[in-house]
């Protein structure tokens, strides 16, 4: 969204303008008997100005030269009748720009009459490929020709690829497990072995038989002997069978 926002506030003939006046003031046009074509060219991409003569006066001072108000005149008047050079290279030929005046100055609206627009455009791409590739050397990535794809270092050994991989991967402890699953993995997690394992269960995961505690069926046995000295329809009672005992006790009633 940003860089629509750019495009669309981006100003061409004023970015143009700036750039006829750079190149005018490297190659010293002002001291030139051709001064009045950098004017023409400015005055091409300068139609919305209200006070043209004004404006091409202080064109010519940007570009280190001075003119009268009559040339300037007469340069409004041949920027009229003067086929205009809009394009690129066009322009360039028409104001005699080379590619190293380009490069120099940062021209990016103005092409060159030397190299191409085709030819500048396959330079740009190896300068980005140049530089990226530069960018990669220095995060210490290797080059494409020292790539495993390309040394294949497991034929000198005489293995597969899979086989090599597997061999210089980085090996992993087995036999061992962890207390914890690894979602709730804490610092005092660590790989403990069957041996130790077993004497992690006092710490509460040992059954009750270890511990010494009752199990369920011998709460019941102990609880049975309390009531042995009871009657029969008594201890059922007391043991939790209702359905038994009120029989019982009615009939021996």
């Amino acid at each position: 969204m940003k860089d629509r926002r750019q495009r669309k506030n981006f100003d061409f003939p004023a970015k143009r303008r700036r750039e006829i006046v750079l190149h005018a003031r490297h190659v010293g046009a002002a001291a030139t008997e051709d001064f009045s074509r950098w004017l023409i060219a400015w005055m091409w991409h300068n139609q919305k100005a209200k006070d043209q003569i004004w404006s091409v006066m202080e064109c010519a001072k940007n570009m280190g030269g001075k003119i009268t108000e009559a040339d300037a005149s007469a340069v409004i008047e041949e920027a009229s009748i003067t086929r205009k050079h809009r394009s690129a290279d066009n322009l360039a030929r028409f104001l005699g720009v080379r590619y190293a005046e380009r490069q120099a100055l940062g021209l990016t609206t103005i092409g060159s009459v030397n190299v191409g627009k085709r030819a500048r455009k396959e330079m740009r791409k190896r300068r980005d490929r140049l530089a990226k590739e530069a960018k990669r050397r220095a995060a210490g990535m290797r080059p494409q020709s020292e790539s495993l794809s390309a040394t294949k270092p497991w034929r000198e050994l005489g293995m597969s690829r899979a086989a090599w991989y597997r061999r210089n991967k980085a090996r992993r402890r087995k036999g061992e497990t962890t207390l914890s699953a690894a979602i709730f993995l804490s610092s005092e997690d660590r790989p403990v072995s069957r041996a130790r394992g077993a004497a992690l269960s006092e710490r509460g995961f040992a059954s009750k038989k270890v511990r010494g505690l009752p199990s369920s069926q011998t709460a019941t046995t102990i609880a049975a002997d309390r009531y042995a000295t009871l009657p029969l329809e008594l201890r059922l009672l007391a043991l939790g069978f209702p359905n038994f005992a009120p029989r019982k006790i009615g009939a021996a009633a």
